[in-house]
């Protein structure tokens, strides 16, 4: 019998003989089939509260890696030391995040700005010793923040959703509009398109609102400052922290699902693929909290969701994902509850949070691992802990499309067998009639593989389909296909 690849996740299409598959979760696409997702690794004590955004970057003056994360009513910063959170909020302001909010940063030179609805834009000297304070020169609450040249540009006004704001060049801490040409500080409203919903800064800005995305470009001599120009009508964002920018590609949720922005028209890329079962499953009310997080292993990046069967008192809580790689053009799904995500690296190794004696330690102090740097991909789990992806593999479970394994005829499938280097497996073949929307699909028991690696089954049915589960902590690299030992029966 030919093997059965193990085809890409597209659960919006109805499948037959190995075109789709309904089921890839906790895998990673690859050109031959899937590949492990790593669990989540505790760096971290817990934050006092659900995390409510977090970004993790570069120091300008020192080269290690900072992480500061958000909460509801605080600012923290991660003590290497202590391996906890210091507090760094402001002390002469408190922050009165509204329900469904969340923290963006964006990093201007050696200060870190914070923006959210709730409290005036907050600024960090990220090489100092002191905690936020106010944003000088007045700025307005602002949801997004960018950075564009040497502009600091906030959008999602409070007060003016269909407006953006930018400081003066080379200056974020002067925002006084109408002094051109001494100051280049101004505001730019958009008539028409909705309010603003997102921001992604770069050499130019995209603006993203809730039926346009338009292109804003650094003029210089110009009184405008800026050239706004219409990309693309009809079409919008609807969750700030799902805009993910990657280079020349940025991502984002609009509405009717997920897209990529390259410039010009924006191109769908969950379209009869991922879709409808993203919008059957996340929480209506909470479509906007969705986070994209680009991750540092390779061309993807991960959208996380809340579902409506999240947690009710956890309102930040993702409990759901899906990854999509732009390579390869697919898709899989994720289980891991989180409240942030961000792209960063692991963090140097304090000698004091070295377990043991120091005499006990198998790698010399001067090994690189000890330095931190090394990429990984970041998220503050349900927990309230930093977690780098660097653990053992999750337990991953896919499933091959229905197929017909004597056609015209039906079948009587005795045994199962991988393609795959996991050490351990275990597989379910399941069987119906017909593909009609009411006929379920029969599934046998689970069965182990043998010495000779082949799971045995028994399931006599028209269609077959296989469904692969490689237990959690399987060392693994690739699963590719999977070959069923049947032979042809009668037409009934």
């Amino acid at each position: 019998m030919p093997a059965i690849p193990l085809p890409p996740y597209a659960p919006d299409v109805a499948s037959a003989d190995a075109a789709v598959s309904g089921v890839a979760r906790n895998v990673l696409p690859r050109a031959d089939g899937y590949g492990p997702v790593l669990s989540p690794v505790p760096i971290t004590l817990p934050l006092p509260e659900d995390c409510r955004g977090a970004v993790a970057f570069v120091s300008p003056a020192f080269g290690t890696w900072v992480y500061i994360a958000g909460t509801r009513t605080g600012l923290y910063r991660y003590n290497n030391s202590t391996t906890g959170w210091d507090s760094i909020g402001n002390p002469l302001r408190g922050y009165s995040m509204p329900d469904g909010d969340s923290w963006q940063f964006a990093l201007y030179g050696s200060k870190l700005i914070a923006v959210h609805l709730g409290a005036p834009p907050q600024v960090l000297e990220v090489d100092g010793v002191q905690p936020f304070r106010d944003l000088g020169g007045g700025p307005p609450r602002a949801r997004a923040v960018g950075i564009v040249g040497e502009f600091l540009v906030l959008a999602g006004l409070s007060g003016q959703p269909n407006a953006i704001r930018w400081s003066d060049l080379g200056n974020p801490e002067f925002w006084q509009p109408g002094l051109y040409p001494e100051h280049t500080a101004d505001i730019q409203i958009f008539p028409e398109g909705g309010a603003v919903t997102g921001f992604s800064g770069g050499e130019f800005g995209i603006v993203f609102q809730e039926r346009s995305i338009r292109r804003l470009t650094f003029n210089p001599g110009s009184r405008q400052v800026f050239d706004t120009s219409l990309v693309e009508d009809n079409r919008g964002a609807v969750a700030p922290w799902a805009i993910c920018k990657v280079g020349a590609r940025t991502f984002f949720l609009d509405r009717d699902g997920f897209y990529l922005f390259t410039g010009g028209i924006s191109s769908p890329i969950g379209a009869e693929r991922v879709n409808r079962a993203f919008l059957a499953a996340v929480d209506p009310r909470r479509l906007g909290q969705t986070i994209a997080v680009r991750d540092v292993y390779g061309p993807r990046v991960i959208f996380g969701y809340r579902t409506a069967a999240a947690d009710p008192d956890r309102k930040a809580l993702l409990d759901a994902g899906l990854v999509y790689d732009w390579q390869l053009d697919r898709w899989s799904a994720l289980s891991l509850s989180v409240t942030a995500g961000l792209a960063t690296a692991t963090p140097p190794v304090s000698l004091d949070a070295l377990p043991g004696t120091l005499e006990s330690q198998v790698l010399s102090f001067d090994d690189s691992s000890y330095l931190g740097g090394i990429p990984a991909l970041g998220f503050i789990t349900s927990d309230n802990r930093l977690s780098l992806l660097t653990g053992p593999p999750l337990e991953a479970t896919v499933e091959t499309a229905d197929a017909m394994l004597a056609r015209p005829n039906r079948s009587f499938a005795r045994s199962v067998r991988l393609d795959s280097d996991a050490e351990d497996w275990r597989a379910q073949v399941g069987g119906r009639e017909s593909l009609a929307r009411n006929v379920a699909v029969g599934w046998r028991p689970e069965t182990a593989p043998t010495v000779e690696r082949r799971a045995p089954c028994r399931s006599s049915a028209r269609y077959h389909r296989v469904r692969v589960r490689i237990p959690a902590g399987t060392s693994w690299s690739y699963a590719t296909a999977v070959e069923v030992d049947a032979t042809a029966e009668g037409m009934r």
